[in-house]
């Protein structure tokens, strides 16, 4: 392994541990998916993209309890693969294509949930918009890798 593929699985083990952390904080509170209508109405009241604003109102709002559930389990999913695979191949672990198969799908669920959160609420603070898009742009990045490694026969 270079040094480069090396800096690029400790960059993913970092946003594996962020995913990991979110979800964990969900799933312990027991409250995510009760107050969910609450923090979706704030994101939609001053959101400046009218398609979101138009999304949140008529669907995310009256179906929070659905989309609370698919954001728990989106964030563990993405974490356990983000962070499991890291830890993997940092240690020596031979790439085989289902592994990088499964890291692709990790990178593509954190692509979209960085995405959605920082069209919901993006404009909220200057740290959400800027983490969620450096998160999501390193994430893009990191899927040009492994589609890279996907493809060659290595």
């Amino acid at each position: 392994m270079n040094k480069v593929h090396k800096y690029l699985y400790l960059i993913f083990l970092s946003f594996g541990f962020i995913f990991l952390r979110s979800s964990y904080g969900k799933f312990k509170g027991g409250t995510f998916v009760s107050s969910l209508p609450e923090s979706l109405t704030k994101f939609a009241s001053k959101n400046p993209y009218p398609f979101v604003k138009e999304f949140l109102n008529s669907t995310a709002i009256p179906s929070s309890g659905f989309f609370g559930i698919l954001t728990m389990w989106g964030e563990l999913m993405v974490g356990l693969s983000l962070f499991g695979i890291s830890v993997y191949l940092l240690f020596g672990g031979k790439g085989i294509k289902l592994l990088y198969s499964l890291y692709a799908a990790g990178l593509i669920g954190g692509m979209f949930l960085n995405g959605v959160f920082w069209l919901a609420a993006g404009w909220t603070s200057p740290s959400t918009e800027s983490l969620n898009l450096l998160m999501f742009l390193v994430q893009a990045v990191g899927l040009l890798f492994v589609s890279e490694r996907l493809l060659s026969n290595k």
